[in-house]
């Protein structure tokens, strides 16, 4: 799946976290996030902003490291 924010609020929601964490989380439109639902134990997120993939031209968020929400 791509779109940072949507990937950014399915983590969050599979993590259980505070509404207001998924606006911390930083991801590239064409990175890989796995999350794993297994019957009787808690979501795994087993990939998060994998760009493992793509050239490294093309490894970025989009953010510079001194933008913060």
């Amino acid at each position: 799946m791509t779109h940072a924010y949507p990937i950014a609020w399915l983590v969050r929601h599979a993590l259980d976290a505070p509404e207001a964490r998924w606006l911390g989380l930083e991801s590239a439109n064409a990175a890989l996030t796995a999350i794993e639902y297994r019957p009787g134990v808690p979501p795994t997120l087993v990939l998060y902003n994998d760009m493992g993939h793509l050239p490294a031209d093309l490894r970025w968020t989009g953010f510079r490291r001194a933008t913060a929400p």
